[in-house]
């Protein structure tokens, strides 16, 4: 992976999966530490069934702060088995933290990440539809990567694959959304994970850009990165929906690519002002008509504000 992917990808997943010193049970029951790293052997979709750790647990130096003795096999073993049957998936962090006795260093996890990463891209660049991997911008990268943390590198999403096999990366930004019903933490990596590949793609686009270069800035918010100016407007994107009506001075009340009442409400504001059919009741940018896109588009080439696709 390109220098670039490897430094930012810290930045970037942390504030998606927050870094974490001690074991916690995720939202499918599947025990964690460090940021979203999987400790857990079970079946998440047959809770208890295999309940074993990954050998990884074994690996992290944890230890008992009050005392900064070194765990034993058989302590990390007992704290796994309580956090797994502690019925907190779905608690806040400090109470999952409640519960816990041992701890790791924030060393450790760095070492963790850095070593599934390696291991991550290693398998993805086994499979036929990213066997390109290493030539890839370097927005697909991370994208990709971000992918596989959430699922694990061998996940299967056909559409995708066969997207990423001919380097459409539109359909890539399109198909990379991972489920989020019962499960709403996934959404911004969603977000972040289509915008990233939409960029990939613009960056890919004649003339090519550096691919060893990141456009989207992981030490900068999601807001601040729409608004940089660093690439233009992807209107193929709810949060480029988003962009693109507070560019035009219809506040949709923030960029967080979710069409939540301030987004429906901007929409409908530039509909009625451009004597277009309104929709109230969008939930994404494949709800937004073809003439009203056309029409933002026509705004910002009117303004000199650049956009894509």
């Amino acid at each position: 992976m390109h220098d670039s992917v490897r430094d930012a990808f810290l930045p970037f997943s942390t504030p998606l999966e927050g870094r974490v010193r001690f074991m916690y049970l995720d939202v499918k029951s599947l025990v964690s530490t460090g940021v979203g790293n999987l400790l857990d052997a079970d079946d998440p979709s047959n809770f208890g069934s295999n309940p074993q750790p990954l050998p990884d647990i074994f690996t992290l130096g944890w230890f008992d702060p009050a005392t900064q003795a070194e765990a034993t096999n058989a302590e990390i073993l007992t704290e796994y088995q309580t956090v797994k049957f502690s019925g907190t998936a779905l608690k806040p962090l400090d109470k999952k933290e409640e519960i816990t006795r041992l701890r790791i260093t924030d060393t450790a996890i760095n070492t963790l990440v850095t070593g599934k990463l390696a291991s991550f891209e290693t398998t993805l660049k086994g499979r036929p539809p990213f066997a390109a991997l290493e030539n890839w911008p370097a927005d697909g990268q991370l994208g990709l990567l971000s992918m596989a943390w959430a699922m694990g590198p061998h996940f299967q999403f056909p559409k995708f694959q066969n997207a990423a096999r001919d380097g459409d990366w539109l359909t890539m930004a399109k198909e990379c959304r991972m489920t989020e019903a019962g499960n709403p933490g996934v959404i911004p990596r969603n977000v972040r994970n289509g915008l990233l590949f939409t960029l990939a793609g613009w960056m890919a686009a004649p003339p090519a850009g550096d691919f060893t270069q990141l456009l989207y800035d992981p030490s900068r918010k999601l807001d601040a990165n729409m608004r940089s100016g660093t690439f233009p407007i992807p209107m193929n994107l709810t949060i480029g929906l988003q962009t693109a009506l507070e560019a035009l001075n219809f506040n949709p009340n923030g960029l967080d690519g979710v069409a939540g009442n301030g987004t429906r409400t901007a929409l409908k504001s530039f509909q009625a002002a451009n004597q277009l059919t309104q929709t109230p009741s969008i939930q994404g940018i494949q709800d937004v008509p073809p003439e009203t896109l056309n029409s933002i588009a026509q705004h910002l080439d009117d303004e000199g504000i650049s956009h894509f696709p």
